[in-house]
């Protein structure tokens, strides 16, 4: 068992503590019906119920690397970027909240949702606002997306300490932990505006990944990730368009774990917006870290994933790499796609799915030409990064076999290319889209496959953004420093104008 301490929730609150009590005990005496017990002749006092706060829980594996150390520091990089960015208050102000003076902030599950659902909530807009330079928190530059994701560890970890007042299963729990998953990467603060003035837009990121072995120091755990950084910088962003228009995004953030997307996160949350109303959607894009120097916009989507780990560990993917090896496909929620995935069928959900987003405008806004290019740049001269249209795949020609087969083009920085797209063979078996067989291609899958599904015809698709952990040499001990600062500000800057692109296209 790790041993975590809950600050901000002792179970004897200090004299002069000002706490405010629940929604549901204004004067600390009210309790729900479900707990109040019935009236007899017995005049002994009886027993009541309190709330606290274990001070010895196991953590998860991904809290387990709250305590890794860039080289060289007696601090844990994630309890210095959270003080450096003013996000260390997150952790005992919602602990306070579920727990204090021995009281529960919610008396019945469905409290407890809307309580983690708002301090959710409150998290993504204060990581928004911040780096979006509306609010001012730590000392440390703005633009930094990581904070958002070491805040909520702190915050997991909290509420799984957490005993209420009242009884709560372990079915429960997993609700209540859901509604904070979702709310602090933004998934219920999309909110497109109607009208015909508007192209709505809802971009997605991701969590920082590879960020190393629990409890081993290094400069892994530094990492952060761009897609994240551009979500968090777009949202809520609105730009005039030439034809009068505006164009609005929205964002929201991914998991780097299989098992909320099994789940149907993703799909929970463009849904809504992919259905027919004066707010649907007119473009929908996936971003996520690729490498090397330039944004790659990927053609092809595959449905099989591989057997790379979550940052929980978890590769659902193992075995015999078949087709219809369980655990290796993307298995689309039937409440959204009208059908079930298991068993396993070739042609349900579809083996590819194709972007729709325009290549031709993308390549052709020379984006790489209007952002200071950064230190070092490997991209072509003149451009911060290049940008390529990715359109190779690779699959099994025959899914009861493993052999694969893969079109293999070169990525092409022209439209059209110099070699000539081919579509995946109708009677094969995805082995990897044109993003690989990561969690990035199924974000795209999921989106792309859920436009089709839905009978749209609106752009659709992903962005491979380059990556933006670099340092100089001999800065393994810092948080941040100049080169890591222009990497993700050139990325995030790029990132809008080829969206800006989308739009314009329309």
């Amino acid at each position: 068992m790790t041993a975590i301490a809950a600050a901000g929730c002792a179970s004897e609150p200090e004299p002069g503590d000002d706490v405010a009590p629940g929604p549901d005990d204004p004067g600390g005496e009210k309790k729900p019906d479900d707990e109040l017990e019935p009236e007899d002749d017995d005049p002994s006092p009886r027993p009541t119920a309190t709330c606290t706060m274990s001070t010895d829980v196991d953590l998860t594996f991904e809290e387990r690397r709250l305590v890794n150390r860039l080289p060289g520091k007696s601090v844990a990089f994630a309890t210095e970027l959270l003080a450096g960015t003013g996000f260390d208050v997150f952790a005992p102000e919602f602990a306070a909240e579920l727990c204090a003076d021995g009281k529960s902030g919610a008396a019945t599950v469905d409290e407890a949702k809307a309580l983690v659902k708002t301090a959710g909530t409150r998290l993504w807009r204060a990581a928004v606002d911040r780096v979006q330079g509306k609010k001012t928190m730590g000392a440390l530059p703005a633009g930094d997306d990581r904070m958002l994701y070491w805040a909520r560890l702190t915050m997991t970890k909290t509420l799984r300490a957490w005993t209420p007042s009242f009884a709560l299963s372990a079915a429960d729990r997993d609700a209540i932990a859901w509604e904070l998953e979702r709310a602090s990467r933004g998934q219920y603060d999309i909110a497109l505006p109607a009208g015909a003035g508007y192209v709505r837009v809802i971009v997605s990121g991701f969590d920082p990944f590879t960020l190393g072995t629990p409890g081993q120091d290094g400069v892994s755990i530094r990492i952060g990730n761009p897609s994240g950084a551009s979500a968090l910088a777009y949202d809520g962003v609105e730009v005039s368009l030439p034809n009068g228009k505006k164009a609005r995004f929205e964002t929201y953030i991914l998991p780097v774990n299989y098992g909320p997307f099994e789940r149907g996160m993703q799909e929970d949350t463009l849904g809504p917006w992919f259905k027919a109303g004066p707010s649907r959607v007119d473009v929908a894009v996936t971003m996520s870290q690729g490498g090397a120097y330039e944004f790659t916009l990927e053609e092809w989507n595959g449905r099989y994933h591989g057997g790379f780990e979550g940052n929980d560990d978890i590769a659902t993917c193992s075995g015999a790499r078949l087709a219809s090896t369980p655990g290796c496909n993307i298995l689309p929620p039937a409440r959204w796609v009208g059908y079930e995935s298991v068993p396993w069928s070739r042609t349900q959900p579809p083996q590819f799915v194709e972007s729709t987003l325009p290549i031709g405008p993308m390549l052709a806004a020379n984006t790489g030409a209007q952002v200071t290019r950064p230190p070092g740049s490997g991209a072509s001269a003149g451009n911060a990064f290049d940008v390529v249209w990715g359109y190779e795949y690779t699959y099994f020609p025959d899914c009861a076999s493993s052999a694969t087969q893969s079109f293999s083009p070169a990525p092409s920085p022209t439209f059209p290319p110099p070699v000539a797209p081919v579509a995946p063979p109708a009677t094969a078996c995805a082995r990897s889209g044109s993003g690989g067989d990561y969690l990035s291609n199924e974000s795209a899958y999921r989106a792309t496959l859920l436009r089709d599904e839905l009978g749209l015809t609106i752009p659709v698709g992903h962005i491979h953004v380059p990556v933006m952990t670099r340092f100089d040499p001999g800065n393994d001990s810092l948080v941040t420093d100049a080169r890591f600062e222009a990497y993700r500000t050139a990325i995030v800057a790029q990132g809008r104008l080829l969206l800006e692109a989308v739009v314009k296209s329309l």
